[in-house]
């Protein structure tokens, strides 16, 4: 039983160049019409998930040491926490872009990589920021600054396709899709994604005409016609359309 694909990346790195500490990074927040934007840094324990594809493996490769379910008894532990198979099965499998999982599946996970990551940092530019410098200033400041506040100074960035200015060309990996081809970008994307919905949840309570809690700020009908019948608040963005629009006709 192997890792997903999406593992391919790190291992690779790891054993054909000996990057241990490898960092993935992701945005979520480009597109919405309220909130910030928030980077994640993450950085999982390459040689551990090492050891435990290769347990997988010795579980699939070892004849007559399964039970009649599957599970492997010699691993067998009464606090399934500590179960390979249903740690690698219930958390590292789920481990992809944020949203191609549920939102139950996305918190489960989420608190896990909180707990197993050696290292991950969050970087947020608030809507106001966001109006002043443009998106793509702010998403590149927001990504250089989730590397440089990780705990642990990686030694290989992968990002989608997001190029991180202060790291050399040959230390990085700025790819499409990183979320899906990384399991270290896929884990910064979930817990970038579950960091900014419960921010908009909060706002939500704060400014409770808008629906955050729903649509956590991207442009929905009923958030549209929020703004058209209450205007913006603070937390909207002024230069993305169609508020721009109808800031200049008001």
């Amino acid at each position: 039983m192997r890792f997903p694909e999406n593992f391919q990346i790190e291992k690779d790195l790891y054993l054909s160049r000996g990057f241990n500490y490898i960092a993935g990074v992701d945005e979520v927040g480009r597109g919405p019409l309220a909130g910030p934007l928030v980077v994640v840094a993450a950085m999982l324990d390459i040689e551990k998930m090492l050891e435990i594809e290769e347990e997988l493996d010795n579980y699939d490769n070892r004849n007559g040491s399964s039970d009649r379910n599957g599970s492997i008894s010699r691993y067998r532990s009464s606090d399934r926490n500590n179960d390979v198979e249903y740690v690698y099965k219930t958390h590292y499998r789920d481990i992809t872009d944020s949203k191609k999982i549920s939102p139950n599946k996305r918190r489960r996970t989420n608190e896990f990589l909180i707990q197993e990551c050696i290292s991950y940092s969050i970087a947020e530019i608030d809507n106001a920021s966001i109006d002043k410098e443009g998106m793509s200033a702010s998403i590149s400041r927001a990504f250089e600054e989730a590397v440089l506040h990780l705990n642990i100074t990686p030694e290989f960035v992968i990002t989608d396709m997001v190029r991180v200015r202060s790291i050399e060309k040959d230390r990085q990996l700025n790819i499409i899709a990183g979320d899906l081809k990384s399991i270290t970008v896929g884990a910064a994307s979930i817990i970038a994604k579950v960091y900014r919905d419960n921010l908009m949840i909060e706002m939500d309570k704060k400014f409770p005409l808008y629906g955050f809690s729903a649509h956590k700020g991207y442009g929905t009908k009923r958030h549209i016609e929020a703004i058209k019948s209450f205007g913006p608040c603070e937390i909207h963005r002024k230069s993305f359309e169609p508020l721009a629009s109808l800031l200049k006709t008001c």
